[in-house]
């Protein structure tokens, strides 16, 4: 206890003493406490985000090393394989000296057991690769396609265990970044420990000393109780003096103006907590309900129309012409039009409609329908939509024109629950896409059986592609001056055991979508070589390849492995490609033809005349043959116009000394018309129908004997 003796100045002093002793300490805990989180989180970039950045390196180099790997498998002569192999000498090294970097990078920190794993398959895929390079240089027929497969097994264990590497420093660095949010957590508790402590002691001394204070104090102390209790207003009395009163009542007001600020950054905590929560409910880019809010909204309308006393129409809208925005001129305009898109949905719907962003460039409406005139309102508000939608959009210079395809279904009449509702609006707005784009179609019963229908054909094609049971049919082509047959066009033909004949145009479509038209492309022409193994050696086989294969840079590595595993010479084989083809990537196209004629493979441009027919394409592709479309062929003797339109494109072909083909031959009389305008080959039902196999060696056969006997 302070004796009665002191006086008020001395008394003062050590409690200012005190106070300070107080305030220091605070203020080097808090200081030693933020050093430390500073350590850390030098720690966490240092090391960590370092060791991420290095992986992801990683990621980039191994697939490069597999891909100049392929090139190698391309390459036409001694010179450019000792560049590729010296190209993936300078890969490896790099890859080695990645994984030094990142393990002097973390040091013992590193995971050891993801890193001895990476380290050990790609050593054991460096090993298959030297086995691979060293077998295709000895010259071996099979082994390096057998090796070429388990070289890919074991890039692809290279691949997963830096996923797994990947992961593990991932993990790592999130426990990292814990233990310093718990390090911060841990400072802030004690610092409004210890704060909460010094006002106490404080408080304590005052009441202590009360009877030895004059009045001055004793209205401090009121001042303070006031400010305890939560009075921030409260202004400290005496701070003007000059003596030691007036001293302490300017550290008491300093300490109000840090309460002030402590309950400010609560108070802005609260308001990202609330932001957060709001974030939570909607889109963050749009600002549009998401897909949770508008499942509550739907449940919600299902309820009410359920109960009778109203309905609804739900609405679901697909932009047209998105995607190729999104991809040409890049993510943040694709960004902007979608927040242009959200805006005009905003204006074109009613204040009780809900408009919602469900991901990607979907969006969907519930709208109370009009109980006189249900039908006309939903169509009003589609139109409103669509017009909307469809003017142009205005980014700086840069102009997005997009359209909207809208499924509207009835709630609850086409649906038993919401999820129901949503996916008839979806299959709607399916139908208004394959029905032209930038329409709207009402749900219809017969469109979910449809898209049933569908589905089994989809099934059925799956399981078609995987059994084989789509055969290779053989039309003939024909050299027109001497009618010796050539070589087959290879025509993919379906049987189904109940669908009975599925027209190709039916399921090669499909194929495309499915994503399965390289495989089935395989299978043909892998059932081809086998058939066709032992017919006359200069038969040549025409193969068409789909736009979507000739954007695969891979094609000429599969379709070389394949000749070589079914013993076929690339220079009996014919590539056959539209020019639709060529529209997307013209230089990608352009690679991949040069490398497929580069060993052997004729590259011809099919259906010559129709679509984008260019003279560019011809100059720079270098095509080995035209064929000339059936559609003017076929009306030639009727039509003076696609006579004349033949009759160029011979021209043109001869002119760039290019033979060419005539699609849809039916009569002799078509066939003479065409070789006396020097047309050198053909095909059509005058020749031939597509035939099996069996029919097409027996045609070739016939044709040697009457040769021999003629």
């Amino acid at each position: 206890m302070i004796q009665s003796t002191l006086s008020i100045r001395a008394k003062l002093t050590l409690i200012s003493t005190v106070f300070v002793i107080i305030v220091v300490s605070l203020a080097t805990l808090g200081a030693t406490r933020l050093l430390m989180i500073g350590e850390r989180t030098e720690a966490i970039e240092r090391r960590w985000l370092a060791g991420t950045l290095v992986l992801g390196e990683l990621s980039n180099r191994i697939p490069r090393f597999r891909l100049v790997g392929t090139y190698r498998a391309l390459a036409p002569d001694a010179s450019a394989l000792r560049e590729v192999d010296a190209v993936l000498k300078d890969r490896r090294v790099e890859l080695e000296d990645l994984l030094r970097e990142y393990a002097d990078l973390l040091g013992e920190n590193i995971p050891r057991t993801e890193v001895a794993a990476l380290r050990s398959a790609l050593d054991a895929y460096f090993v298959e690769h030297d086995a691979w390079v060293a077998a295709d240089t000895k010259g071996m027929l099979d082994e390096p396609a057998r090796r070429n497969s388990s070289l890919h097994l074991l890039y692809r264990t290279a691949d997963d265990a830096l996923d797994a590497l990947t992961e593990a420093n991932k993990a790592e660095s999130y426990a990292e970044v814990d233990a310093t949010d718990r390090l911060v957590t841990a400072t802030t508790i004690t610092m409004v420990i210890a704060s909460v402590a010094a006002v106490l002691f404080a408080l304590w001394m005052m009441l202590r000393l009360r009877t030895h204070i004059t009045q001055p104090l004793v209205a401090i102390t009121r001042a303070l109780s006031q400010l305890a209790a939560g009075d921030r207003s409260v202004q400290v009395p005496e701070a003007n003096r000059n003596d030691e009163i007036g001293e302490m009542a300017k550290a008491f007001d300093t300490f109000r103006a840090n309460a002030v600020a402590l309950e400010e950054a609560h108070e802005a905590t609260r308001t990202a907590q609330e932001h957060a929560q709001a974030l939570a409910r909607h889109d963050a880019l749009t600002g549009l309900p998401n897909r949770r809010v508008f499942s509550a909204a739907l449940q919600a309308a299902f309820s009410s129309a359920h109960d009778g006393t109203s309905s609804y129409w739900v609405l679901m809208i697909d932009l047209d012409r998105f995607k190729p925005i999104n991809d040409l001129q890049g993510h943040p305009i694709g960004d902007l039009v979608l927040c242009e898109t959200a805006r005009r949905l905003t204006e074109v719907v009613r204040k009780t409609d809900t408009v919602a962003r469900l991901g990607g460039d979907e969006f969907a409406i519930i709208a109370k329908a009009d109980q006189a005139d249900q039908l006309e309102d939903a169509m009003r508000l589609a139109s409103r939509v669509i017009s909307a939608i469809r003017e142009p959009i205005f980014i700086g210079a840069a102009r997005a024109e997009i359209g909207a395809s809208i499924g509207i279904a009835r709630c609850p009449a086409d649906g038993a629950d919401p999820e129901g509702m949503l996916r008839a609006a979806d299959i709607a707005m399916y139908r208004a896409k394959r029905d032209g784009r930038g329409t709207y179609r009402f749900f219809e019963q017969s469109m979910d059986e449809e898209l049933h229908a569908q589905a089994e054909l989809e099934a059925d094609l799956r399981k078609a592609v995987a059994d084989g049971v789509i055969r290779p049919h053989y039309q003939p082509l024909v050299n027109l001056k001497d009618g010796r047959v050539y070589g087959f066009e290879l025509l993919a033909r379906w049987n189904h055991p109940e669908r009975g004949s599925v027209p190709p145009d039916v399921f090669i479509p499909l194929l495309e979508h499915l994503g399965l038209i390289a495989d089935l492309t395989w299978s043909i022409l892998r059932q081809a070589c086998r058939e066709a193994a032992g017919w006359p050696k200069d038969v040549t086989l025409a193969l068409n390849i789909s736009p979507i294969q000739l954007k695969d840079p891979a094609l000429p590595t599969q379709l070389l492995t394949i000749l070589r595993q079914e013993r076929m010479s690339p220079k009996r084989l014919e590539i056959e490609i539209t020019e639709s083809a060529l529209v997307s990537d013209l230089e990608t196209a352009k690679l991949t033809l040069t490398a497929l004629q580069s060993i052997g493979v004729k590259v011809s441009l099919d259906d010559f005349g129709t679509g984008y027919s260019s003279l560019y394409h011809l100059r720079e592709m270098k095509f080995d043959k035209v064929k000339i479309d059936r559609s003017f062929v076929q009306s030639m003797r009727e039509n003076k116009e696609s006579e004349k339109i033949v009759d160029a494109i011979l021209s043109l072909a001869k002119s760039l000394d290019l033979p060419t083909v005539a699609e849809g031959i039916e009569n002799l009389g078509v066939q003479e018309q065409l070789a006396e305008r020097g047309c050198e080959f053909g095909q059509g039902y005058y020749f031939g129908k597509a035939m099996t196999a069996v029919e097409a060696g027996a045609l070739l056969k016939g044709r040697q004997e009457r040769r021999r006997t003629g």
